[in-house]
């Protein structure tokens, strides 16, 4: 959210910024000189070795806002930059780092306007792990962490300038927490419970330190940690803010919620629409409505906490990769729809399936007319038959996706087609029927 009300999201898919102003529906997108290579998205840039192979600019990943100097910043993903948009003049700035980029989501920016990254060695390469901060003029500086690799790292800034990180160095199996304040890291001691990664830090208002971990999140107050556990088992909290009401807010990775911790610690969760899955992002507007992204869906969604109402921004789906980049610039108005309702938010949660084994295949493939429709016309492009076996276990209608599937690869699949993919996936990776 920036200072005006305004939504900004950073599309990973793509090299471009998008902007939402909620009140009239517009949305705008703005794009560098920079154009992500739709190559990337082929089955033959696999390899055995390595995997996925990056070989061109991807998207951005992660934004950070500074309203001091009407700019935004974002990661270029798997790269070893960083890039500032002006709001006022609408002009894109690369930054190089001394290393490849370690952020993941959120780029934390202190009270003066400063930007505060990780960087490290990249494939194979030797050398230590660097704090970056990068001041308003693009000018950087770098502070050896004396760490040669990390694993989840994680970054946040504090009004008094203390930058906080996390991460699990070197060959470690528990998590470290470090404070860099005046030029240096001072590595700071964490409850023996904690032994499980940290997947993200935030600090509040109040100056209190969050941290987020597989089934709890933490606060630091002073020297003190206090625990929050999580009614959701294996919930997976990855993204955390605040409000002005002494909220805090955080999705769950693996629960499908958004889960909310008031100043007297109570804990709320509010599930996410049920043909949705993995909430990634999230802001909290000066109404206090919070606004998330999910996995698999180009949908803004923002939620009511008084309500429980869910609402929908449907954005445009990137079919050209190059769209009006000549312009550097598209625009469109956008009609919210509801996307769950305070009646379905108040319904019982359905009973959910057993765990299934995990499928690496489809199930009657291919003698049957579904499984093959599916297999030959969407799963290749959006969804592994991994992910649809664990979305089985709590969905009832898979129509909302296979249309979304559809719609996102302009993909000429006929309406017997479509119906063949929607009652096969039906039949077989919903929720158990009571």
């Amino acid at each position: 959210m920036d200072k005006n009300g305004d939504v900004w999201i950073a599309h990973y898919e793509d090299v471009r910024l998008g902007k939402l102003t909620p009140a009239s529906g517009r949305f705008e997108e703005y794009l560098p000189t920079t154009v992500a290579n739709p190559t990337v998205l082929k089955r033959d840039t696999w390899d055995d070795k390595d995997g996925f192979s990056y070989k061109f600019d991807f998207g951005f990943y992660g934004l950070g806002m500074d309203d001091s100097h009407d700019t935004v910043w974002s990661l270029a993903f798997n790269s070893d930059k960083l890039t500032r948009f002006s709001r006022n003049d609408r002009l894109f700035a690369d930054v190089q780092l001394p290393g490849r980029s370690l952020g993941r989501f959120v780029l934390p920016v202190d009270a003066q306007g400063n930007v505060w990254t990780l960087a490290g060695p990249c494939c194979g390469q030797e050398g230590e792990l660097q704090l970056v901060k990068i001041n308003p003029q693009l000018e950087q500086q770098a502070f050896a962490l004396q760490v040669r690799k990390a694993k989840v790292p994680s970054l946040t800034v504090g009004r008094d300038g203390t930058v906080w990180a996390s991460l699990i160095a070197n060959d470690d199996t528990l998590p470290s927490l470090y404070a860099f304040r005046n030029g240096q890291f001072e590595a700071v001691p964490l409850p023996l419970e904690m032994t499980t990664f940290i997947t993200r830090l935030h600090v509040d208002a109040q100056g209190d330190l969050w941290l987020a971990t597989g089934d709890d999140i933490w606060r630091k107050h002073n020297k003190t940690f206090e625990r929050y556990h999580l009614p959701t088992p294996g919930a997976q909290p990855s993204m955390m803010t605040s409000d002005t009401r002494g909220n805090l807010w955080f999705t769950e990775w693996h629960g499908n919620k958004i889960g909310r911790i008031d100043s007297t610690g109570h804990i709320r969760e509010y599930p996410i629409p049920p043909e949705e899955e993995s909430p990634l992002t999230l802001a909290v507007d000066a109404d206090g409505k919070v606004w998330f992204s999910v996995l698999f869906n180009y949908d803004l969604f923002r939620l009511d906490p008084d309500s429980g109402q869910i609402q929908s921004f449907p954005l445009p789906v990137p079919s050209n990769w190059s769209k009006n980049a000549a312009e550097g610039l598209s625009a469109c108005v956008l009609k919210p729809k509801d996307a769950l309702s305070l009646m379905a938010a108040k319904t019982p949660p359905q009973p959910v399936a057993a765990a299934n084994p995990v499928l690496r295949h489809p199930l009657n493939y291919p003698d049957n007319a579904g499984a093959k429709a599916f297999e030959q016309n969407c799963h290749t492009a959006c969804h592994s038959w991994y992910r649809v076996d664990r979305a089985g276990q709590r969905r009832t209608d898979w129509r909302p996706t296979v249309e979304r599937m559809i719609e996102f690869n302009k993909a000429p699949i006929a309406d017997e087609q479509r119906e063949l993919i929607v009652d096969y996936l039906n039949r077989h990776y919903t929720l158990a029927k009571p």
